[in-house]
């Protein structure tokens, strides 16, 4: 198992024990996929967020009820039992200015608010424990105080009764508040439907009578109906019908109705409505009679698509996406053979997604074609047959078309969730990315990936594929200094893109990254006047003094000492603010996760990759191998500060305490984690300072001693120390 694949699973299983996104980083940072190194990860299918899926899908209310009759009434803080007592005795408090009167049923609703909260409470406990804890008894001994308006009177003694398990008088209760006058019942009528459609579902404990789904759709549709006509419903119970009434529709075998019920909850704003769905349709996918039910429904068959197309479930955490609920949704469609078929490009795509790319064909002959998701579909399909340049024509023509980024209802926990990204329109620019660069389009591959949030690919390109020079040149041009006002403070030097392919990154934190990853190759390259305007100016100072101090240190008129001392100036800067100042975006420094991390090597999985269309090039591969750092190992500013070391000790007389302290502090750099690549200055320390107090503990010791570092004073004013 790879580094990388470890760290991901690690993630996501500390992820299942995790209550709240606020937690989510803990476990350690978010590794986005690559796209350019698996071609299974280009080519596969594209998947979106079940809400978007939903979104196109026109509103199925029935006859002509106006949707914004049907607003969901989003719960209070206190939750459901405590916001329906409110709003009851505001209602009644409205109806009667007896406050003897609305004191006492203040304190009924508070006992049966209190049990609601309770018996919630015991439902999850419940569900967790075995055996079970006791179930709360209801309230005993609540009586209905005389005086109360009519409705009032009605609807309360029916909610006694239906805490308390006597569900016929409560029946008996709301029915009578339905039967009054019209003006009699203005307040109470739709909570009164809603209820009996409530109690319509469940089993009757004095009776022993199973549920009635027949009768509560009825019931729940007379909810709606009351409130199209104009009576109050300020919990937004005609919303919350539709989801009971799916139920009901599920009980009766109709999975149709149902997800057309959920379909229509969704667009009343209801917020638990999409995870119904979801719910429901993976229950479906496992019921293949009922599967074609849906399949056969013009309505319903939309909504199970849209599901099956926002399921991210992968073979494993870096594998493919898993096509069997694909496989399973096209058997049934296939069994049914749909004739009006409104949405064939999301067939297509189901299709493409299963794996049938002959029949992924054929549902894109009858696609809409002016539907993004069917250039995107059959753009795939050019890119596996390798017909390149046709793809990214399709894929740019119909680019305006997508939606930007997923919006705010989409975070990051909902992603990692669902294993790891979805794609939109980044990931329609991932595509196009690809194909690029594997015609040697590098600056058009690279403006792709970087607008699309692929700043991992992006970065390979703008720090492998490109020259120093051919770098420099197109962020001057493309991405000028007046859009990089970014500054670190705001999102830190590192950690670029955490969300790549999620939200689509602004261009102002493109200019600044990609021109922070110019500057620090200008800096490896010594070309340090150059770098200056690519950096950011918090590392002005650090600059100046390096580039300062390897000018002094190499200059042959200035004496020998002082040379020593301005290259082991030069070795300190560079090993303190190496990271910063010429680390590499990737392997192996891997400044995109502050150095904290590291990963596999993203230019040798690229060069690896079996890519039989979307590989690299043979310039490509020229190009990966001579602009790799030297040397290419974790850290490399740190070896590259030994070396300045090196130099500067071999201005020194041998012997002085001098020459020791700067071979030993350049030594204690790298020993820990490289003891061969320290040797040479264990060796060094032996032979020529052996007499100094340093080089006696060094052969007692046989290893390099630890010493105070004496770099603080030599490089105090440049900055906060790094990796």
């Amino acid at each position: 198992m790879s580094y990388r694949e470890t760290l991901i699973r690690a993630g996501l299983t500390a992820l299942a024990v995790l209550s709240g996104g606020a937690a989510l980083w803990a476990c350690g940072p978010f590794f986005p996929n690559w796209l350019l190194t698996d071609e299974a990860w280009i080519l596969e299918a594209p998947t979106t967020w079940l809400k978007d899926a939903l979104e196109p899908r026109p509103s199925p209310f029935d006859g002509n009820r106006p949707q914004q009759r049907l607003k969901a009434v989003v719960a209070g803080e206190r939750g459901p039992h405590r916001q329906t007592a409110e709003v009851d005795q505001r209602d009644l408090e409205t109806a009667t200015s007896n406050r003897s009167l609305t004191g006492k049923y203040a304190e009924i609703r508070e006992s049966l608010a209190q049990y609601g909260d309770a018996l919630a409470a015991w439902r999850q406990e419940a569900a967790w424990s075995d055996p079970p804890p006791p179930r709360p008894q209801p309230p005993a001994n609540l009586t209905v105080p005389a005086g109360l308006p009519g409705e009032f009177d009605d609807y309360l003694r029916g909610a006694i009764a239906y805490h308390q398990g006597r569900f016929e008088a409560a029946r008996g209760s709301w029915q009578k508040l339905l039967d009054r006058p019209e003006a009699e019942r203005r307040r109470r009528s739709t909570w009164a439907a809603y209820m009996l459609g409530r109690l319509s579902l469940q089993n009757d404990p004095e009776t022993a009578l199973p549920g009635d789904p027949e009768g509560a759709v009825r019931w729940f549709e007379h909810t709606r109906e009351l409130a199209d006509q104009g009576f109050p419903d300020p919990l937004g119970l005609a919303a919350a019908s539709l989801g009971w009434q799916a139920r009901a529709e599920l009980a009766r075998n109709h999975s149709d109705k149902a997800l057309v019920l959920y379909l229509q909850q969704v667009k009343a704003k209801d917020p638990g409505a999409v995870q119904s769905i979801r719910v429901t349709a993976a229950k479906l996918l496992n019921e293949p009679k009922s599967l074609r039910i849906v399949a056969a429904s013009d309505e319903a068959r939309p909504i199970m698509t849209a599901y099956v197309l926002s399921r991210w479930d992968r073979v494993d955490y870096e594998g493919p996406l898993d096509p069997a609920p694909a496989r399973k949704w096209l058997e049934a469609i296939k069994a049914v053979q749909p004739r009006n078929v409104g949405d064939a490009d999301r067939l297509a795509w189901v299709c493409y997604r299963a794996g049938d790319f002959d029949a992924a064909s054929e549902w894109l002959k009858r696609a809409p074609g002016d539907s993004p998701m069917t250039h995107w579909i059959e753009a795939k399909l050019l890119l596996r047959a390798g017909k390149l340049q046709e793809a990214e024509r399709v894929l740019q023509g119909a680019r305006s078309r997508l939606p930007k980024d997923p919006g705010p209802d989409h975070d990051a926990f909902q992603a990692y969730e669902n294993q790891l990204q979805p794609a939109l329109a980044p990931r329609y620019e991932g595509d196009i990315g690809a194909s690029l660069l594997a015609r040697g389009d590098y600056m058009g591959a690279l403006y792709s990936l970087l607008i699309g949030g692929y700043w991992s690919d992006a970065a390979y390109i703008a720090e492998r594929a490109l020259t120093t020079d051919e770098a420099r040149s197109y962020v001057d041009r493309s991405w000028p200094v007046a859009l990089a006002s970014h500054r670190p403070d705001e999102y830190g030097d590192g950690w670029s893109y955490l969300y790549a392919g999620i939200v689509t990154p602004d261009r102002e934190r493109i200019a600044y990254d990609l021109r922070y990853l110019v500057g620090r190759r200008l800096v490896r390259e010594g070309r340090y006047q150059e770098a200056e305007k690519f950096l950011p100016t918090n590392l002005g100072v650090p600059l100046k003094m390096l580039a300062r101090s390897v000018a002094e240190g190499r200059d042959e008129k200035r004496p020998p000492a002082d040379r020593a001392r301005s290259l082991f100036r030069a070795a300190c800067v560079t090993r303190y603010q190496g990271l910063q100042l010429q680390g590499t975006e990737l392997e192996p420094d891997w400044f995109i996760y502050q150095g904290q991390y590291e990963n596999d090597s993203y230019a040798g999985a690229r060069a690896k990759g079996k890519l039989p269309h979307l590989g690299p090039t043979a310039d490509e591969r020229k190009r990966a191998r001579e602009s790799e750092v030297k040397p290419a190992k974790r850290f490399h500013y740190r070896y590259r500060g030994m070396d300045l070391a090196r130099e500067a000790a071999s201005l020194l007389p041998d012997g002085t305490p001098e020459k020791a302290r700067v071979l030993a502090t350049a030594g204690n750099w790298i020993e820990g984690r490289d003891p061969e690549a320290a040797k040479p200055f264990l060796d060094a320390l032996l032979s020529c300072c052996g007499g100094t107090d340093t080089g006696r503990r060094a052969k007692r010791l046989n290893a390099i001693p630890n010493i105070e570092d004496a770099c603080e004073a030599e490089t105090r004013g440049a900055g906060d120390g790094s990796r």
